[in-house]
């Protein structure tokens, strides 16, 4: 067994134009278990080198005593500038906090949450939150869930409910930092009240049986689809929860402002209302359920409201995607973190609003990926941007440099190109129409700092869009010829 150390190589056009000019593979590289794929060589040729270049993509490694000869200064662990590896949680309190939920999913399983356990749950909540909020790395540390969770043996819905927490509050916490939000109170009340909304949102999967297999159809996705009415009304009955709490629960997968185009929101608002009402109607003839009625005339209000922007739905929303799928399920295993983040960026433009999608990326996805980025000098990227009449373009790049900031690359653009719309189960972009691919040989490029108009819709994974990415390469490697 080899005691060398092997390092991801991480792709820079400096180095790639480098290895081009002087004709030159200056090292070994390896894959992931050290097995040779490129081999070092004098006078390379052509098809040597964009063989080096599609395995860079698909993942390649370099011993770390080779790190000079690439011109690698520093080959140990590349942190993102202002990001720091201190880890926030504790094993005790990921421990603490699964016992939690575990407790409280046991006993909605026999019986209804009463004031007691509502009151000791926030508070145990609230516990959570101040170890977090008041390390002094708290907006630059590692959010460590998906290690720590890891160590225990949970069930699926106790382990999800878990991540969903922490990734709330993390999301809150720092968006609201972030922002200069100095209200400490208000802060803090806020961050409970969602930090209690991600914990229950999905109780009502307690009194469903749901199915065990991928193929998920119409029938059983809409029933899926009613778990927020269902998780509601679990603890309508309870005065001590608050209403916000019971709010986010109807609505935290409803991320997206009706009339924005087709979405992915579920359940329909007025299906919502309309339940609700006739529950209200089904219940009015009854005394003793008398808080049930009151609180669903509160939501029926609060649900009157016009919010353009409803926050907490889209946090809900966006750490309950991550949670799943970072998390093993009976028909596939875990993605990693870092598959999940462009899983959930490839199923943002009909899922999330940009506003939620772009805080994540810029203050908590490289904390939940163990400090790595996941958009990356080298990387192919989709974005969206909308023309004065209103017309979506699709436009592909390849980022030229990335920081902490993940929504905010400098990128060359490459090609205009068009998707391939599917809309059951979900909608989504099945793939982009390689007829459609219009090269842009001027290479214009963009700082998306500094522009508003265009956002990350899409990232392309040779591993998952080997074809898509097969294309993209031969409009770039010209780049890197020598004229």
């Amino acid at each position: 067994m080899s005691d060398k150390k092997y390092i991801p190589f991480d792709f820079t056009p400096e180095i790639m134009q480098q290895i081009v000019e002087s004709r030159e593979i200056p090292v070994h590289f390896y894959n992931r278990e050290g097995q040779i794929l490129i081999y070092k060589k004098v006078d390379a040729t052509e098809q040597e080198i964009d063989r080096l270049l599609r395995f860079v993509q698909l993942g390649i490694y370099y011993d770390q005593d080779d790190g000079e000869k690439l011109g690698i200064k520093e080959p140990a662990r590349d942190v993102p500038e202002g990001l720091t590896d201190t880890k926030l949680l504790t094993q005790e309190v990921a421990r603490d906090l699964a016992n939690e939920t575990k407790d409280l999913f046991s006993t909605l399983k026999r019986t209804a949450i009463t004031s007691v356990q509502a009151r000791r749950t926030s508070e145990r909540l609230s516990k959570v939150f101040q170890d977090f909020e008041t390390q002094p790395d708290s907006m630059t540390g590692l959010v460590n869930i998906i290690e720590l969770m890891k160590e225990g043996d949970n069930a699926y819905e106790v382990e999800l409910a878990t991540k969903r927490t922490v990734v709330a509050m993390a999301m809150k916490t720092r968006g609201m930092l972030a922002q200069n939000f100095r209200e400490q109170a208000r802060h803090t009340d806020s961050v409970n009240v969602l930090m209690m909304s991600a914990l229950m949102c999905d109780i009502g999967y307690a009194k469903m049986k749901m199915p065990l297999e991928s193929n998920i159809a119409t029938k059983e996705m809409n029933y899926i689809k009613n778990h927020p009415i269902m998780s509601y009304l679990l603890l309508a009955h309870e005065g001590a929860i608050d209403p916000r709490i019971k709010r986010n629960i109807l609505v935290h997968h409803r991320p997206m402002r009706d009339g924005n185009g087709k979405t992915n929101n579920y359940p329909d608002l007025q299906f919502i209302r309309t339940k609700l009402t006739e529950i209200l109607e089904q219940y009015s003839r009854f005394p003793e359920k008398k808080s049930v009625c009151d609180d669903i005339r509160m939501q029926l209000k609060l649900l009157q409201q016009d919010i353009p922007y409803d926050e907490d739905a889209a946090i809900l929303c966006l750490a309950s995607e991550f949670a799943s799928l970072t998390s093993q399920v009976p028909w596939r295993k875990p993605f990693s973190p870092r598959r999940a983040v462009q899983m959930i960026i490839n199923n943002s433009f009909f899922t999330y609003p940009d506003r939620i999608v772009r805080e994540f990326l810029d203050y908590v996805a490289i904390s939940l990926c163990d400090n790595q980025k996941i958009l990356r000098e080298g990387d192919f990227i989709v974005m969206a941007s909308r023309s004065q009449t209103g017309r979506t373009f699709f436009e592909v790049g390849q980022i030229t440099h990335s920081t902490r900031y993940q929504s905010r690359p400098g990128i060359d653009r490459i090609a205009t190109v068009d998707p391939v719309i599917e809309t059951s189960p979900k909608i989504r972009f099945a793939r982009f129409d390689l007829k459609t691919l219009k090269p842009d040989p001027r290479f214009a490029h963009f700082e998306l700092s500094q522009d508003d108009s265009r956002h990350i819709v899409y990232a392309i994974d040779p591993n998952y869009d080997e074809e898509l990415f097969n294309e993209l390469m031969k409009l770039v490697k010209n780049r890197y010829r020598v004229r």
